[in-house]
This record gives C-alpha cells, structure tokens and sequence, in this order.
C-alpha cells in the first residue's frame, strides 16, 4: 500500500527500499495483491458501508448558502462505519481516499444530480487506477512513484522523494500454501499469519512490515518458528519531522 498511496509510511518504505535493499529481490503473494484489492471493493450496497451510495444522496439535496456541495459530499463521505482500518469497513479511511476526488470537482457544477453523478464517475475510475496499479504484467509489478495517488495526503512526504526516478519491481507469486490452516486464528490476525508463513517458507532473507506489533501475527507453525529472517517495521518519522511532532 506504501508504494501506491501515499501513507504516513511512505517516505521510509521508498527510501529503504532505494537506498539499502535496491538490489534486493522483492517477492509478494498473490493473496497479498488480492487483498490490496479488496481494500475498495464495497460489497454491501449500504448508506454505512459503501461510500458511492452515501454520495449518490447528494443529488436529494439542493445547495445552501452555508454549504456547497463539495462540504455537503465530504460530511456524506465521513458519515459510515467506523469498524476496522480497511476501506470497505471505515470511513475515515474512505475519506481520506476519496476527498481528493471531491476536491477535483468543478465548482461550476451546481446541479447536485450532475455533481453526483460526475463525482461517483471519478471515484469509481481512481478505483480502477488503484486497482491497475496493482495488477501485474507476466508475474512482474513495477512500481512506479511518478504515478503513486493521494490518499493520506502529500503532507506526509518529502516533496523530494518525487525526484527519484527508480522503478522497483516486485515478483508476484503464486500462493504457496492453503489458508486452511489459519481458519481458526482471530480474523484480524488470520491473514497476516497466512502472508508470513507463505514468506518464510520462500525463504526470504527480510520482510518489510509496516505493523509494529507484528509478533503477534507470527506464524506459529514449526517452520515459522525455526526458520529466521530479518524483520524491518516502516516508521513515521518522516511523517513527524515534516509536521513538526518530534
């Protein structure tokens, strides 16, 4: 997600990974882009859930004098449930995905029905833009920064980082274990247990982490235990420094 979106994670993710593991072999699991795509796909056509919905009552309303219909279109955007980090069960992660979108909007548009349909347009087409970006060509996901979206906000990197022009590829491949295994885990645990196994049974020398409490979600299978491998959590320090938090 570091790599795609910004995040408060981002500046340490990009900088690691160019100024010390440049000439590493990056590896990911198939289920691990899967669930990347997940983040945005809204299952349940509910007000709560699904922020498209909640935004296509902008066109029921007509705009005041004391708020316009991008204020109207953000209160809407932050009105869901707040369960979970991912983006199909919170809003305030829908927000900070989607404000960017109701920001593009034309201020000419008055007609709250024209301005819900444009804006669902543009969020259902950065949707597709974040789901291409995750989509690889013959098994190889290049990330490139020049095309990474907003998502938490450019406030949480340096605007240097736009100057490097490294691409990195990532070998995406095939899962190399049944989730069957981790059926009984915690589900807020189950699937990072899964993605760690599936790494340390490839025999990776480091995995990049962006959960500092990633003990937890260890696999606790013989070959987790006994094989060792570096673990490196991605900071937000540089999140901090740029707003001045220490």
């Amino acid at each position: 997600m570091p790599l795609v979106a910004i995040t408060p994670l981002t500046q340490d993710c990009y900088e690691k990974i160019w100024h010390k593991f440049i000439n590493c072999t990056f590896l990911i699991h198939e289920d691990s882009i899967n669930e990347l795509k997940n983040i945005f796909k809204f299952k349940a056509n509910t007000f709560y859930s699904n922020p498209i919905t909640r935004l296509e009552k902008i066109k029921d309303y007509k705009k005041t004098e004391i708020l316009s219909l991008k204020g109207m279109a953000i209160k809407l955007l932050l009105d869901g449930q707040m369960g979970g980090w991912i983006g199909n069960k919170n809003s305030r992660v829908q927000t900070f995905f989607f404000s960017d979108v109701i920001d593009s909007l034309d201020d000419s548009i008055n007609n709250p029905k024209d301005f819900s349909h444009v804006l669902i347009e543009k969020m259902t087409n950065k949707i597709d833009t974040y789901n291409k970006l995750l989509t690889p060509n013959n098994g190889i996901l290049t990330i490139d920064i020049s095309k990474i979206l907003l998502y938490w906000g450019h406030h949480n990197i340096n605007k240097y980082l736009f100057l490097e022009r490294k691409k990195i590829e990532v070998k995406v491949l095939p899962n190399n274990e049944s989730m069957e295994m981790f059926v009984d885990q915690p589900v807020a645990t189950r699937r990072d247990s899964y993605h760690y196994h599936m790494l340390k049974k490839e025999k990776v020398d480091l995995i990049l982490v962006g959960d500092a409490n990633y003990k937890n979600n260890i696999c606790p299978c013989e070959n987790c235990n006994s094989y060792k491998c570096e673990i490196y959590i991605l900071k937000d320090d540089a999140r901090k420094q740029l707003l001045g938090l220490g």
